[in-house]
């Protein structure tokens, strides 16, 4: 299993974005990116472009170089934002009730998308109408991710933490859901303002990969420090969204500093591992940065997720990185 970092929320001009399609990918490339979700609000048109011309020299594979090129949208509708990733044709965001969103949902999902909250916690009305979360959602099933930071100096806002609250507060009441996090990318961001970087664990580097890892939740958001995990079962490893037992297991950690160049300048430094367990510090330890980390764990139906905490900005024991879960079954 290898990460890969991902962007999943990113605009063209198309929308409301200052990028041609080709300037985000040329600026994806450079990032770098290695997985770059276009998500215009409310229009296929940077993607359908950008497939056209390769079309157009006889190229249908779905990669720019090197870089892997997946097709969103993101519904912008009155009460709020939403990513769909893959889906396999347009739903109409017009229908769309604040009193149910679950008829939409189920028909993404017949279309085979992958349904994400963007900044649920953002201002709305009257100052930005439609970009606070108020759909009600009777299934939450139906959503894959919340998307827990967003735009710029996520670590320095209160709707992060409102964000998180909420997702962990779904996790508890037995919700199987995802955390992400969006760079909104518009335009390129000032050098002062650094952004979150998702990394996404794929077997082998395909469009099809990356949607199984979405809807699986198997991957994890950074300010910008990267780890390999795992979790090991009866001689199996395991990766996040996995089903895993409640019986004894090791976690399988290691963590490295900041591989972007524009991310490293923030100084995130990564000091411990936390492990939480249904929203329970269950083992919490000092890492060395590059060293593997073994960590046996005796888990509990319910969930199992980690948190790497360091310095940000000079402040101490700050979030680095979320991982998602993993979900451990009745016995």
């Amino acid at each position: 299993m290898k990460y890969y970092p991902i962007e999943l929320h990113a605009h063209t001009c198309h929308s409301d974005g200052d990028f041609s399609i080709h300037q985000l990918i040329q600026a994806a490339k450079e990032e770098p990116y290695q997985v770059l979700t276009v998500t215009d609000h409310n229009t296929f048109a940077p993607y359908a472009q950008w497939r056209q011309e390769k079309l157009e020299q006889n190229q249908q594979d779905d990669f720019d170089g090197n870089l892997l090129v997946v097709p969103g949208i993101e519904w912008t509708t009155f009460y709020g934002h939403m990513l769909v990733i893959g889906a396999n044709q347009v739903i109409d965001w017009r229908q769309a009730q604040k009193r149910s969103l679950d008829p939409q949902l189920r028909q993404i999902k017949a279309a085979q998308g992958i349904v994400g909250i963007a900044h649920p916690f953002s201002i709305g009305s009257p100052i930005c109408t439609g970009c606070h979360w108020d759909f009600h959602i009777e299934d939450y099933g139906l959503v894959d991710f919340i998307e827990v930071w967003n735009r710029t100096t996520p670590d320095e806002k209160y709707r992060s933490q409102l964000a998180y609250e909420w997702w962990t507060s779904l996790l508890l009441q037995g919700e199987r859901i995802s955390c992400s996090g969006g760079r909104d990318w518009h335009r390129m961001e000032a050098p002062s303002e650094n952004t979150a970087i998702s990394y996404i664990g794929l077997e082998t580097f395909t469009l099809t990969e990356v949607y199984q890892s979405l809807r699986q939740g198997n991957f994890y958001i950074s300010l910008g420090p990267v780890m390999e995990l795992s979790f090991q079962q009866a001689h199996q490893n395991y990766y996040m969204g996995d089903n895993l037992l409640p019986e004894k297991g090791i976690l399988q950690i290691m963590v490295q500093d900041t591989p972007q160049p524009r991310l490293q300048a923030f100084g995130f430094d990564p000091k411990t591992i936390r492990m939480i367990q249904n929203e329970q510090v269950v083992a919490e330890t000092k890492l060395t940065k590059g060293e593997p980390l073994r960590v046996p764990l005796e888990l509990v139906p319910g969930y199992l997720r980690v948190e790497v905490l360091g310095t940000a900005k000079g402040q101490k024991n700050q979030r680095l990185i979320l991982s998602n879960p993993f979900y451990i079954q009745e016995s």
